[in-house]
């Protein structure tokens, strides 16, 4: 399965500012299996080590002598490594920090070797060992699960997937093939974008064997909490975490998440899940100007979930049970649509960039208002609606573009795309802007589509 990160490897293996790459995400969104794949599509020879699975090797890191190091890998490894033909990939690099710092000497004595680092858990051990990256002396790459369009081409569905990537407002999308993405969309929901998950369900065509796999990634999340009881009670972590479901789409309250506890034990545990990528905050933003981080409340925040397959098993929800229910996704299954278009802007940035997102609230006596996403189009703050179904209500939405004074929204849906004027018509005010509307299919466009809207009204 080609996922587009491979074009990001290729162009950070080929610049000549290149500096060692750390990719960092969740564990089980297939980081190694991406490493190998580029070496073997590439032609690289690829020595990779695993600090998890070899404890033996972590005395090697020690030395601040790339070349010794080297050296030993070869002498260990019965091979000869080519400095320019190679990629030294140090994999789950949080089970021994101490090689972390030795990325800064790859990067000033060897910078003619490629080097690749990769953890899940990296803020837990620069924290424990008291540790800082090597500032300037390495790059980032945040990865997430597999996306919507990456689903396509895993299923062989490439002409949808070029008719999607090619898709220009103003067309027409034909029914039939409007109810046949919809019908992908579905699968998706229900099996995520889990690497493995897509890689088993192509294998078996079984849902259910897909299924097994989600539960499986659940539980070694939870042998992960071990690692973390002497700092933080394993039965409350335990605890949070079978709630993370319960923050998608809405607003955490540390009350609902542990009643009997204080607030600054329950946001910290909260800050685990986040630095495992497990869970995403999206926190308010006032969203007056630019950069929407700067207006930033953290007392206000709801959850994104790392994945929307993981977002099912998490809640319960097993394949066999609702798998039948073809309109469950589509009707009032609010937090699902959300869900799902959260997750893809996280990742709609470039991959150096650390993975962000938004929301808009007001809140009034009887007069409460919210915008699901905010994120910045351009040079410009767009605001993001997400509907399940094809109706609903935008009154949240009226008032904020009144408020704040845009031209253009965007809304998802399972409708067909549209591109309209619309008037606000609140009490005693009429304000008109341009509403996008795109159907959930097409987030992985949402980009390329709003810098072109301009030109269809």
């Amino acid at each position: 399965m080609k996922r587009k990160e491979e074009t990001y490897l290729s162009q950070w293996h080929k610049s000549p500012h290149r500096k060692p790459l750390i990719i960092r995400g969740a564990r089980q969104v297939g980081k190694s299996t991406l490493v190998r794949m580029f070496c073997r599509n590439n032609g690289l020879q690829l020595i990779e080590l695993n600090f998890e699975q070899t404890h033996s090797l972590k005395g090697l890191f020690t030395s601040n002598d790339p070349m010794k190091i080297i050296q030993s890998l070869e002498i260990l490894q019965e091979t000869k490594i080519d400095l320019e033909k190679s990629i030294l990939f140090l994999d789950e690099i949080q089970a021994h920090p101490a090689a972390i710092l030795s990325l800064r000497y790859f990067f000033e004595q060897v910078p003619q070797l490629a080097v690749i680092a990769a953890g899940s858990l990296l803020e837990f051990s620069l924290e424990q060992y008291q540790l800082s990256m090597p500032v300037g002396r390495v790059e980032y790459f945040f990865m997430g699960p597999m996306t919507f369009e990456e689903f396509l081409e895993a299923e062989g569905a490439e002409q949808l997937l070029t008719y999607l990537q090619a898709y220009e407002l103003g067309s027409e999308i034909p029914q039939a093939i409007h109810e046949k993405a919809l019908e992908y969309l579905r699968t998706y929901y229900l099996l995520g974008g889990m690497p493995e998950v897509i890689q088993v369900f192509r294998d078996t065509r079984s849902l259910l064997e897909a299924d097994k796999v989600k539960y499986s990634i659940l539980n070694t999340y939870r042998d992960d909490f071990a690692k973390y009881e002497t700092r933080i009670d394993l039965g409350k972590l335990q605890e949070v975490f079978d709630k993370l479901g319960t923050t998608v789409g809405k607003k955490i309250r540390y009350v609902d998440i542990l009643p009997q506890e204080r607030s600054a034990v329950t946001d910290r545990i909260l800050s685990l899940f986040v630095q495992s990528r497990i869970l995403y905050r999206a926190y308010h933003s006032s969203a007056n100007n630019l950069p929407l981080k700067a207006e930033v409340s953290r007392k206000k925040s709801k959850g994104v979930l790392l994945d929307i397959g993981i977002y099912l098993a998490l809640q319960g929800f097993s394949i066999a049970d609702i798998s039948q229910d073809k309109e469950l996704f589509f009707s009032n299954q609010g937090e699902l649509a959300e869900q799902f278009i959260g997750q893809h802007l996280l990742y709609s940035q470039p991959a150096y960039m650390h993975p962000e997102l938004y929301y808009w609230c007001r809140e009034k006596a009887q007069s409460n208002a919210e915008i699901d996403y905010v994120i910045q189009q351009g040079n410009t703050i767009l605001p993001v609606e997400v509907k399940s179904g094809k109706t609903g209500t935008l009154r949240s939405l009226h008032l904020f573009m009144e408020v704040k004074h845009l031209s253009y929204a965007l809304r998802f849906s399972t409708h067909t795309p549209a591109v309209e004027i619309v008037s606000s018509s609140l009490p005693k005010s009429v304000y008109q802007y341009t509403l996008v509307t795109l159907p959930l299919y097409l987030v992985g466009q949402t980009r390329r589509l709003m810098k072109s809207s301009a030109a269809v009204i």
